[in-house]
């Protein structure tokens, strides 16, 4: 008696979908489970445009790519086939299924260009975290049939890609000696600190960060501290109190006033706060501002 497969062969294509964010702009174009026993795998080489992610779900596969270059992937591992690469599913054991997901996308800062030269390179690499967050979404009952799961997919999808930018960039790191990595660091940092000054670090917490720019917070501090060397807490404070100074010299609001604009509760929580980082009170330092007006 066979085994019952434990994924069956569906087409996902409804996830086919258009992504754009400050870094890049995304298509992916369709995405498939396929188990071996019931659809045959691929026997001929193929060629394709764009992207492909080979991911086994379970199992083991073995592919061609190129002449003779032969790779397996084991389960949970995952594999980037680059634009006009010529590829084949060779082998698979009796129980192997695969996850394959065909995407484009366009590097939109001439900063982190040089990072999509890092993708033209077939390699194995280990399961990736926002994948199984993706295949959980789309192995799930129902999946994709409402706005809100749909838009849930659309941001595992882009979280997807961003990860897979990254895992390029960790490539060559020994050769390369983390030169892309730092250069997307770099402009996605400088794209968080803009929008904590745009709001002067009123009514932003750092999950509030994490969430806009699809990023952990445990990964974002880390990377934060790396290329400025200091807390992203204490960056946002540190925009607040400006923004406090900036209307206690330049206006005639209250402190009650100011206190609401800059998000506290009263005048007496900000106050607090205001003398955390200065050797001076709110009234205090209004006083001293107007003597210098």
């Amino acid at each position: 008696m066979s085994k019952e497969p434990l994924y069956k062969s569906c087409s996902i294509d409804k996830f086919d979908t258009k992504i754009s964010n400050e870094f890049m702009d995304i298509h992916i174009f369709w995405a498939r489970i396929v188990s071996s026993e019931n659809e045959s795998l691929l026997t001929k080489y193929t060629k394709h445009t764009f992207y492909e992610i080979q991911y086994a779900l379970e199992g083991s596969i073995e592919m061609l790519i190129g002449q003779n270059e032969h790779i397996t992937l084991n389960k949970s591992d995952f594999i980037i086939i680059p634009p006009d690469t010529y590829h084949q599913i060779v082998d698979a054991d009796s129980i192997g299924a695969r996850f394959i997901m065909a995407f484009s996308f366009t590097l939109k800062d001439a900063k982190i260009t040089g990072i999509k030269k890092k993708l033209n390179t077939a390699l194995v690499h280990k399961e990736s975290s926002h994948m199984r967050s993706l295949l959980s979404a789309m192995l799930s009952k129902n999946h994709g049939d409402t706005p809100i799961s749909k838009r849930i997919t659309a941001s595992l999808l882009e979280s997807l890609l961003l990860e897979i930018v990254e895992t390029a960039c960790m490539i060559d790191k020994s050769r390369e000696n983390h030169t892309d990595m730092v250069c997307l660091n770099e402009y996605r940092i400088y794209k968080i600190i803009s929008y904590i000054r745009e709001h002067g670090g009123v009514g932003i917490h750092v999950s509030d960060i994490a969430e806009k720019f699809n990023i952990s917070e445990r990964h974002l501090n880390r990377i934060f501290n790396s290329v400025t060397g200091k807390n992203l807490k204490d960056t946002i404070n540190y925009e607040k109190l400006k923004k406090i100074e900036e209307l206690i010299s330049s206006t005639k609001l209250s402190l009650g006033e100011i206190s609401a604009l800059c998000g506290f509760c009263d005048e007496y929580s900000m106050n607090k706060f205001f003398k955390r980082y200065n050797m001076t009170n709110l009234s205090e330092f209004r006083k001293l501002s107007e003597r210098k007006n």
